[in-house]
Formats: C-alpha cells, structure tokens, sequence
C-alpha cells in the first residue's frame, strides 16, 4: 500500500474532546466531526445568542452552525456504506473575499491511498474517507479523513459579501440575501468523499500516480482520456471550456434524468451572423430564458479607456435601452457590468469572452434583474460585426444542458486556470444547477435533493445504500436516495438524528418526529405512505 498526505490533520487522540459522532444505522456510514473552534469562541464554538432560524433550535451562533454541519453528516452518512468511521476537521477561518464574491469553504481529504485492497484500480490514488471503506479498515488511524474551513467574515465583515450572511435553517429556505450552509456543506464534504482530482495546473498526477476521479476525465478534443495524455495535454485539457467530460457511466446514465434540455443563443438575422450558439450562465440575476432574453442585441459603450466592456458608466444608454447589451469581458467583476448596462436600460446582457470557449460568470449582487449569458470569443465578433442582430433563447430537444452531444456531463474547466475550482466540480453550464458546481446557486436544496453527487461516488467506488431508511430496527418503506439524486429516506434518518439530539425524552423525540412529518406532507416531501411508516417507526423507536 502507498500513502500521500495533503494535511497532518488533528491528532484525534487529543482532538476527540471536540468530536461529535451522530449514532449510524447498519451499514450507513459514521461521519464524526472534529472541531478545530473548541475552545476559541469563534466558528463552531462562538457563543453569540441566536434565535432558532429554518427549524434549527441552536441558540447559539455556534451551536446553530454545530447542528447544520450534523445534520450534512447524517444526510451523507445515510447514503453512503462504511464499516470505518469518517472523521471530518471543521473551522471557520477568514477565507479571501470581497464585496461582490467570495470564497466560502474549502474542503478535501488528507491523505491518499493506492494498491491497498484487491479489486481496485492498480496504482491509482483514492481518497482517504473512500479507501476506508473499501478496505474495511482505518488505514490512518489517529487523523481526520477530511479537513473543512468556512468563511468565518460573511456576515460580520462588511466588506465581504456586503449585504449578505450565512443562513444556518435546515430547510432550504434561505431568503434572498443569505448564503444557505446547509448546501455548501453537504459540497464540501462532498469534496473530501472523493469529488476531487489531483491532477496539477501543469497536468501533473500527484507524484506520478494518477487518481480514481482524474481518470474518468475525457477531452473531446484531443479524443483521450486523462490516463492516456502527456503532462502537457493535461494541462491544454484543464482550460478547454466545454470539452472536458466525465466517462463514469453512473453519472451519465442518471444525467437525462435531471439534466434540462440544452439552451442555446438563436441568432435569427442578419444572415451572415445566424447560427444556434451555446453560452455560459451567471450566478448573478435571473438565468436567461426564452422569456427574459429576446430580441434586438446592441453594443454597449461607457467613457474608460476601453470603451466596449461596461466596465465604466455607460454612454450611450439610448441606443442600449429596452435591448440586450454587448459587452467585452475586459476586467472588472461580470455583475459590475450587469449592474452598469442595466442602468441604462438594458434588458439583458451577452459578455464576449476573451477566449473562444464559453464559461460560467461569478460574482453576487441582489440588485441585478436581468439575465446573462457568455458567448465563445469568435461568435462574440461575429455578432458586433453584424449589428443590431435579433437573438433569443431557444431550447434543443435531443441534447442535456451541461452534456456534451453523447450525454457525457462536463467537468469545470476555465480558462484561466482557478485553483481550487477547476476541474475538481461539475461545470456550471449545468441545468438545473448541480451541488458539485464551483458556486453556490439559490436553486439548489441539498437537505433532499444532491443530484448527481451520489452517481458520481458509485463510479469513483463508493458502496451506497441502496434500501429504505430504518429507524433503529424498523423500516419507513422510504428509499434513502434514488436515482437522480432524491434522498428523501436520508432526509427522514437526518431529522430522526436531529430530533433525537435534542429531545429530552421519548415523548419529546416523538413529537419532534410527528411534526417534521406534518410539514414534510405539507411540502410533498414525504407520501402519506411514507409518512405513516416515519410515524409508526419513530413511534416504536426505543
């Protein structure tokens, strides 16, 4: 067997004070947090009062942070099998940020391990919390698996963020100006299950040896697989927008059942600018539709030195009004440049890119109501020599938004390079927004709903749990997960968890259980069938 280490990670000997284990059902997995906050009356142990919020009884800021981060380890707890228990380092630290965007966690495993267990992939890298569970054994004992930080500034920084804070509910409803932690969470741990390549900015495997996810990795084109480039194909790989795909069959059998169709910018004249044109969205604004971004395309020109990027005021707000805006990319921030076309009127807003390749656009900004989208450089000029061009948004029924034309789902690879981001997440060109994507989107509800996450844990050698959810003995008759990403049963195992932590009796846990299953009828979460097998499991739990 070969080990790497990324992080010495906390000695858990003298860290386990500040571990909290949630109790697993046979054959879930047992995640355990570690904290490293304990006694620092910051992050997970600040003692700021709080009221409950989005049906987190934590009356602390600590503690309602605490209970989300236990809440994501029983979601991913239930869908997961492991005989090993998972430890996981957690800490809120002042992660880089600005006003308009931040970073707000980061997350992997510590170690690595290669030729540890038969059966699997021969000198191949797996993460620390996957090769556990495959071996059966702790092949690290004494060190967390997995090491998280969170962005301890939003919220309390005005400077990062600025208008936004963290919202620390249980459920999903993060109102339009708060960040839900839940979500980013469930992500990030998700990094350090096993959603993670190792492969460098210059195409270099981790001393040599490549990885159980980079080798799902394919570039449409060059027409090989990850296994089979130079460092240097790799790395051309890693900035090739669009091209780069996952080969997992799990994933891309389970993509036409949540992918939408593909969108693509329909340039109906004049002749010698028309085509069907894929872009990339924005996390900023509503997402552009049929309905929000047609008609009339016109460029847009301010008083800076470079006069075609918005980057300024804009100066010619007659000719933008009540038509969707061109704009270069140029430097600052894409919201900037949202926010200045939509000032004068603009009704939407296609960026040229600087490179011929689309793209996602990051950034936050409340304030901006009008759809973006990114074109490839070479359809950009093609559009500016050719205005005012007529263009809307049309829908291509024999294609998956964020597949490629065989069904394959992309992987995130700008250009430039983004360290930390790159690769290592699905790509943002995805619709409906999917958890493993480098940002966070409002759309995503990850306490029932993870997507293709769990597909793409199966293709990297994760065992999931593929039966109903048991409370103690009995049987709800709800599945864990199915595919697609609906992890209901988990849902149900996380608030029995919940409600079992934080009640003083079996009165009070049956309570709990009889209201979290109210609620989940009144949202369609659960079936009235579910709900009775919830009700009448929680019943005899002893």
């Amino acid at each position: 067997m070969n080990k790497s280490t990324f992080v010495s990670g906390l000695l858990l000997p003298g860290a386990l004070m500040a571990a909290m284990a949630l109790s697993a059902p046979a054959h879930s997995a047992e995640l355990v947090l570690v904290s490293g906050d304990t006694g620092t009356g910051l992050g997970l142990d600040d003692p700021t009062p709080k009221a409950p919020v989005g049906l987190n009884p934590g009356k602390t800021l600590g503690d309602q942070r605490t209970k989300v981060y236990q809440f994501a380890m029983s979601l991913w707890g239930a869908v997961l099998k492991s005989d090993v228990p998972i430890y996981i380092g957690a800490s809120f630290q002042p992660l880089a940020c600005t006003p308009t965007s931040a970073v707000l966690g980061s997350a992997g495993t510590t170690s690595v391990f290669s030729d540890f267990a038969p059966g699997i992939e021969a000198g191949t890298w797996y993460a620390s919390a996957l090769a556990d569970a495959i071996a059966g054994t702790d092949l690290d004992p004494g060190f967390i698996d997995i090491n998280s930080r969170f962005n301890g500034d939003i919220g309390v920084n005005p400077d990062c963020l600025t208008g936004r804070t963290w919202y620390y509910g249980l459920d999903g409803n993060a109102p339009a100006d708060a960040i839900d932690f839940l979500d980013v969470v469930m992500h990030e741990i998700g990094h350090g299950l096993g959603v993670q390549g190792f492969t460098n900015s210059a195409g270099g495997f981790l001393a040599g040896v490549q990885d159980i996810y980079s080798i799902h990795a394919y570039d449409n084109t060059l027409g090989k697989s990850f296994a089979q480039m130079t460092n240097a194909e790799r790395a051309a790989s890693l900035l090739d927008t669009g091209k780069l795909v996952w080969t997992g069959q799990q994933v891309n059998q389970e993509a036409a059942l949540i992918l939408d169709n593909r969108t693509v910018l329909k340039v109906s004249s004049p002749a010698a600018a028309a085509g069907s044109y894929e872009f990339g969205t924005a996390t900023f604004g509503p997402a552009a539709s049929a309905s929000n971004l047609n008609g009339t395309i016109a460029a847009a020109l301010d008083g800076g030195a470079v006069s075609t990027d918005a980057c300024e005021a804009i100066t010619n707000g007659a000719e933008l009004a009540g038509r969707i805006a061109l704009v270069d990319r140029g430097t600052c921030a894409f919201v900037l440049k949202a926010a200045n076309v939509q000032a004068a009127g603009a009704t939407g807003m296609i960026v040229v890119n600087t490179a011929n390749s689309t793209q996602g656009m990051s950034g936050d900004d409340p304030a901006v109501t009008i759809p973006s989208v990114l074109v490839a450089q070479s359809v950009g000029n093609l559009i500016r020599a050719n205005l005012p061009a007529q263009a809307a948004i049309q829908v291509d029924p024999n294609l998956l938004q964020g597949a490629d034309d065989n069904g394959r789902v992309r992987l995130y690879a700008p250009n430039p390079y983004e360290s930390g981001s790159s690769f290592s997440h699905f790509d943002t060109a995805l619709s409906p927004n999917a958890l493993m994507e480098p940002a966070a989107t409002p759309t995503l509800q990850a306490q029932i709903n993870v997507d293709l996450t769990p597909a793409l844990y199966h293709d990297i050698g994760w065992t999931l749990n593929d039966g109903d959810a048991r409370i103690g003995w009995c049987n709800t008759g709800v599945d864990v997960h199915e595919e697609g990403g609906l992890i209901v049963g988990a849902n149900v195992l996380a608030w029995s968890d919940m409600c079992e932590s934080t009640s003083k009796n079996r009165g009070k846990y049956v309570s709990c259980m009889a209201d979290y299953t109210k609620r989940s009828l009144r949202s369609r979460v659960l079936t009235p069938r579910d709900a009775v097998g919830v009700l009448v499991c929680s019943a005899l739990k002893r």
